[in-house]
C-alpha cells in the first residue's frame, strides 16, 4: 500500500471517519475506537489501558504491545530473588508470591492481566511407610490449576502444589493458599526470566550470581568478617576472585557459610536464668 494511502487510513481510524476506498480491503474485521480510547477489533485480543502509545501505529498491535515485550526481555532484578533450603539440604532460588504480582502489575499494567482458578483446589493424601520403623505416614497436599490471562497473548495455565506442614486448620489454610500461589507463579513463568523461569531448569542460572555474592558477603558479616576479608577468604579457598565465581560454585559457598552459622548458633550455651541474688537491691 502506498505511504500516502496508509497515512490516510490511519488518520481516518483515529478520527472515526471512513478512509477512501481503494477497491479492496486487507481484512474483513472492522476496527472501531470507543470514547475511552479502547481498541476493539473483533478479535479475542484485549487492551493494555496502562500502555500509552507513542504513535498511532502502536494502537494497531495484534499481540503483546512492544513496550510490554521490551519489559519482558529485561533481566530479572537480583534483589527480588529469595533463597530457601530444599531437598537434600540444597539451596534453591525463588520469587515470593507478592513479588510476582508486583512484577505483573508493573509489566502488564494494573488492568492488563488477571488470573483465575480452573476447577476446584484438590486435596491429595499419599501413604509412605518408613523402611526402618515401619511407621505409616500419610502426608496431605493441595493442588490448584491456575489460568493467567494477558490480552494479546494465549492464556497460560499451570498447576501449583503445596504440602501441609502442620496438621492444624492454619496448616491446611496455608497449604491451600500456597497451592494457588504456586500455580500463579508457574503460569506466569512462561513469560520469561522476569518471572523466574530460569529457576525451574536444571542447575543454577547465571543471573543468580549477583544475589548469591551479596548473600555470601552478608553471611560473612554475620560471622564477624568484613567484605574485604570475605573476598580474601574466597580467593584463598577457590583460587578465584568473588566476582569471577559462577553461580554453581557460589551456591556451594553460600550453603557452607549458612551451615557454619547454624552450627555455631547450636554450639552456643543457653543464657543462664537470672537469679534474684543477681538483681541490685532497692535503694
Amino acid at each position: 500500500m502506498p505511504e500516502a494511502c496508509r497515512l490516510a487510513r490511519t488518520r481516518a481510524f483515529l478520527t472515526g471517519a471512513r478512509a477512501p476506498s481503494q477497491g479492496h480491503t486487507t481484512s474483513t474485521k472492522e476496527t472501531e475506537m470507543t470514547q475511552n480510547g479502547t481498541v476493539h477489533d473483533g478479535s479475542n485480543n484485549g487492551v493494555h489501558r496502562d500502555v500509552v502509545p507513542d504513535s498511532p501505529h502502536d494502537l494497531l498491535w495484534e499481540s503483546l504491545p512492544p513496550k510490554v515485550v521490551q519489559e519482558l526481555e529485561k533481566p530479572l532484578d537480583p534483589g527480588l530473588v529469595s533463597f530457601r533450603k530444599g531437598r537434600r539440604g540444597g539451596t534453591y532460588p525463588y520469587i515470593e508470591g507478592h513479588t510476582v504480582i508486583d512484577q505483573a502489575n508493573a509489566i502488564f499494567g494494573y488492568g492488563g492481566w488477571g488470573y483465575e482458578l480452573v476447577g476446584e483446589v484438590t486435596q491429595w493424601v499419599t501413604e509412605r511407610v518408613d523402611s526402618e520403623t515401619g511407621q505409616v505416614h500419610r502426608p496431605c497436599s493441595y493442588a490448584a490449576t491456575v489460568r493467567v490471562t494477558v490480552p494479546g497473548a494465549p492464556p497460560r495455565t499451570d498447576v501449583g502444589f503445596h504440602t501441609v506442614a502442620d496438621e492444624t486448620a492454619e496448616g491446611h489454610e496455608t497449604a491451600y493458599k500456597g497451592a494457588v500461589t504456586d500455580g500463579l507463579k508457574r503460569a506466569l513463568r512462561s513469560f520469561g526470566s522476569r518471572f523466574g523461569n530460569a529457576f525451574y531448569g536444571d542447575g543454577v542460572a547465571e543471573e543468580l550470581a549477583p544475589p548469591l555474592r551479596r548473600t555470601l558477603v552478608g553471611l560473612g558479616v554475620a560471622q564477624g568478617y568484613d567484605e574485604a576479608q570475605m573476598r580474601a577468604a574466597v580467593r584463598a579457598k577457590t583460587g578465584k576472585s568473588l566476582d569471577e565465581l559462577p553461580a554453581s560454585e557460589l551456591v556451594r559457598l553460600v550453603e557452607g557459610a549458612a551451615r557454619k552459622i547454624q552450627q555455631t548458633g547450636e554450639a552456643q550455651p543457653e543464657p543462664r536464668p537470672v537469679d534474684q541474688t543477681d538483681m541490685p537491691s532497692a535503694a
